[in-house]
């Protein structure tokens, strides 16, 4: 897939945010950029214009579709499984089983549907993010109560970086992107050896903390505060690198595993085995039945 450049976040037209990139934005190139993107019988309404307008802010608006022939009946397979894949995702939108994480759940789903990865393998990798902790969140320092139990690395972020009062337990959107970009450089130039903490819903930490923050300053740019949203799209990436680099033998296997890919028990075994081979979370035995199940339940109400 290729995408558009993100337009500035204070945009508030379409037409104005494709021509601040140079696209053309009358409604026939609109027609045909909507329907790249899951949005069929476009007609320039207020809500489809604000759906283009929404991708395009986060930088998942599709510009083309790469890799394949560029034969007629080939071109039209592949939009009508981009065409799928954004009803697939308005489902969970609509869903109110899962709207307490809806946009975390829509953003990052989409994210993956463009990735190229398929349905239930995104069910598997939803139904662990559904379960695991706050976009953007700061490991906690607070261990007040019992002060013997407190990692050294946040002992040592404590007392050098004043952590426990500027970040710990705090969300990324809360704090200055510049003085946690200086704060990083120090702990990578030290190769992570004393400080450290973990950082998103997933926790990342030491080395992958730093990755994770450079891909939340890749989606704001030069601004000193990053949004939720651009969260959610840096947190996204960041699980599609990992699958995509030192995890991958995960979607490997789990293809090799499954000849059926297209079922709700090969949504079951990729959120299971995400959740014991990527995500590992305490008490990963147990839980990865639970994910496993929330997986295949989130395959259902994409595809029904």
């Amino acid at each position: 897939m290729e995408y558009y450049p993100k337009c500035s976040n204070t945009e508030e037209s379409i037409t104005r945010a494709l021509e601040s990139i140079n696209v053309d934005s009358s409604l026939k190139n609109r027609k045909k950029i909507a329907a790249l993107n899951g949005i069929s019988n476009f007609s320039g309404k207020y809500e489809e214009n604000v759906e283009l307008l929404d991708k395009l802010k986060k930088g998942i608006l599709i510009k083309s579709i790469s890799g394949g022939s560029s034969k007629v009946n080939t071109y039209t397979t592949q939009t009508t499984s981009v065409k799928s894949s954004g009803d697939m995702i308005k489902k969970i939108e609509q869903s109110q089983k899962y709207a307490g994480k809806k946009k975390v759940l829509s953003i990052i789903g989409s994210l993956l549907f463009n990735h190229g990865y398929e349905t239930a393998f995104v069910a598997g990798v939803l139904g662990n993010i559904y379960h695991e902790g706050e976009i953007g969140k700061f490991e906690s320092s607070n261990y007040t109560k019992n002060p013997k139990a407190e990692p050294a690395y946040l002992k040592f972020m404590d007392d050098l970086y004043n952590y426990r009062s500027v970040y710990s337990n705090k969300n990324i959107t809360n704090v200055s992107m510049k003085n946690l970009s200086t704060v990083m450089e120090k702990l990578k130039k030290d190769n992570w050896k004393k400080g450290a903490f973990g950082l998103g819903c997933v926790q990342w930490t030491f080395e992958r903390t730093y990755t994770l923050f450079k891909l939340y300053e890749n989606e704001c740019g030069n601004s000193d505060k990053i949004t939720l949203e651009q969260a959610i799209a840096a947190e996204g990436k960041m699980v599609i690198q990992e699958l995509t680099g030192k995890y991958k033998n995960i979607y490997i296997d789990w293809k090799k595993n499954n000849p059926n890919l297209n079922c709700g028990k090969a949504a079951y075994n990729a959120g299971h085995m995400i959740c014991i081979k990527y995500e590992i979370p305490q008490d990963y035995q147990n839980k990865a039945d639970i994910r496993g199940n929330t997986s295949q339940d989130l395959y259902n109400i994409m595809t029904t």
